[in-house]
């Protein structure tokens, strides 16, 4: 069947294929953060109850944290399937069928760390074609009649990920049931085991609801067809495929195989790289490409010739000093390409050069479904909140965030920031990131000071509330505000039209970067939580600063459509 490839000019309403994206949305957020809230206490008691050697809830944090890095890893290669092969229905629809696999094995092999490896993996690799994927085809559907409503449903896009998160985060944890959070084998575990398949197993139903909804639509959807796609699209997806897996996968992934075979290891690597390389290469003779790779290879090889300097060299009086044309590394490329093309490399690296110290921060906020958690455990469950006595489990307790979220984003665009801009400075995208780094490691510095309280109170026999985790939670959740909102909006601002979605791709990455630090830390040290929770306040507080120095130095660019990345010296 023929489907639509553009959106109509003329319709001035709402797409009729937003509900369906919308549903889906929800409905793939309520099953990763319901699934997601309940692995840190199951691996735990996973690796109790096989008597691994070793500590059980590092080994959980760490098995949680590289979970996470694989799903923010993958949409790297998502990214390029969608774009350069099947285009992004295709991949939506496909990747979320082996995300419903995932969950499927973690239900029926939940009692298994293999089965949970397993499982996990494949929500990994079907999240990398959803994720980068399904925010722009939103977008997708929009066209100049009604471009002017883009801005209302991505606000509904978002309302519903934390709507979703919300819920999922106090469910799942309720059905699996508390007596495992305190590792108490002292009961039916029979019975314990189906609610844990049950708690495991709707997650992946709510998957499959999102999966049946979206394909529901797809007579509704615009399908932009992918570019360049058939031959070229699938060279182009092998050889990044190959490139992916030594230069991404293989070394935040390999370690097993690095420390018992480095032989394999670094040959699976080097023949990756260099195959991966080949093909590109092969594809470029075919018809040449203009990409980020392809771009960043050609300046290279003309710099390595000397290029680059003989066409500073040849520029006259007339050619600006802030002109790509006299830069040390892009000089060559300008001119055998033209100044707009050159810059869009350039502007991916200065972008990145950002991107890698905010890795920093999210090695910090994805821990309140580990370390947090952890924390939790060691409280005082049982509350009397708003006169009413509450058993609370600690893996609900990050539900805080998505709520924090939904009332922290208007008190800061109304309140907050136009206060700030009034009485002290212009909020920039980067200051602003800048601040959040810092209010970053205050969370951590507050959790950390919650922990020793715990540790002594626990001598004496006693316990601290668990509500006491509201104020690093309020503390975190405007830190994300102020990250990973500002981020995403210098993201997209400061990258050139052809290269968003890379500079997409690489903030994603930067969360798994982070993740990966966190898994990295786990493994080779064996400290308490209070150790854990300094260690970490300092990395974040020295990232802020160096962060702080990077930002001061950063000229923001002009992408916009007259502007084609002139400078703006507006900082």
């Amino acid at each position: 069947m023929n489907y639509r490839t553009a959106p109509d000019p003329h319709e001035t309403g709402y797409p009729r294929g937003v509900p369906y994206i919308i549903g889906n949305e929800g409905c793939e957020r309520f099953s990763f953060y319901g699934m997601k809230s309940i692995l840190q206490v199951h691996l735990t008691a996973l690796f109790v109850a096989q008597s691994v050697a070793g500590n059980p809830e590092q080994d959980a944090q760490e098995m949680v944290h590289l979970f996470v890095a694989g799903v923010y890893a993958f949409p790297v290669l998502g990214a390029i399937v969608s774009d350069r092969l099947l285009g992004k229905y295709h991949t939506i629809l496909w990747l979320s069928i082996i995300y419903c696999l995932g969950h499927l094995i973690l239900s029926v092999a939940e009692g298994s760390l293999r089965g949970m490896w397993i499982g996990l993996a494949l929500i990994a690799i079907g999240s990398g074609g959803v994720k980068p994927c399904v925010s722009a085809h939103v977008g997708d559907q929009f066209g100049k009649g009604n471009w002017h409503l883009v801005q209302k449903v991505f606000q509904a896009f978002y309302f519903v990920i934390n709507f979703g998160s919300f819920f999922a985060t106090l469910l799942i944890p309720y059905i699996r049931g508390w007596e495992r959070e305190y590792l108490d084998w002292s009961f039916d575990v029979a019975g314990y085991e189906f609610r844990t398949s049950i708690a495991f197993g709707l997650p992946g139903l709510l998957m499959l609801v999102a999966t049946v909804v979206f394909w529901m639509g797809r007579h509704t959807f615009v399908h932009v067809p992918a570019k360049p796609g058939g031959r070229l699209g699938l060279l182009d997806t092998v050889s990044s495929s190959l490139l992916f897996l030594g230069l991404v996968a293989l070394p935040m992934f390999g370690w097993d195989i690095q420390y018992q075979t480095p032989v394999k290891f670094w040959s699976i690597m080097a023949i990756s790289i260099v195959v991966g390389l080949a093909i590109f290469q092969w594809r470029q003779k075919t018809e040449p490409d203009d990409g980020f790779l392809a771009m960043l290879i050609h300046g290279t090889l003309l710099w390595l010739k000397g290029q680059s300097a003989t066409a500073r060299r040849d520029l006259g009086p007339e050619v600006a000093p802030t002109s790509i044309r006299r830069h040390w590394f892009f000089a060559g490329l300008a001119r055998n390409v033209g100044d707009q093309t050159a810059a869009g490399p350039r502007a991916v690296i200065r972008i990145v050069s950002v991107f890698l110290l905010v890795s920093m921060f999210w090695a910090l906020f994805d821990q309140h479904a580990s370390s947090w958690v952890r924390q939790a455990q060691r409280m005082e469950l049982n509350v009397n909140l708003f006169g009413y006595h509450w058993y609370l489990l600690p893996s609900q307790i990050s539900a805080l965030n998505p709520l924090m979220v939904m009332a922290l984003i208007p008190l800061n665009n109304f309140v907050f920031y136009p206060w700030i801009e009034r009485h002290c400075i212009t909020l920039t995208p980067l200051r602003k990131m800048t601040v959040g780094m810092f209010v970053a490691s205050a969370a951590f510095v507050t959790v950390a000071l919650l922990q020793m309280w715990i540790d002594n109170t626990a001598r004496e026999s006693a316990k601290v509330s668990v509500l006491w985790q509201f104020f690093p939670y309020l503390i975190m959740t405007q830190s994300e505000i102020m990250i990973s909102i500002t981020g995403l909006e210098f993201a997209y601002t400061q990258a050139p039209p052809r290269m968003k979605s890379t500079i997409m791709g690489f903030w994603l990455l930067t969360v798994a970067l982070g993740n990966k630090l966190v898994a990295v830390i786990t493994r080779v040290s064996d400290m308490e939580l209070n150790h854990l929770f300094w260690l970490f306040a300092g990395l974040m507080a020295l990232a802020a600063i160096l962060f702080g120095i990077r930002a001061s130095l950063y000229t923001y660019q002009d992408f916009t459509q007259n502007g084609s990345g002139k400078d703006k010296r507006d900082v």
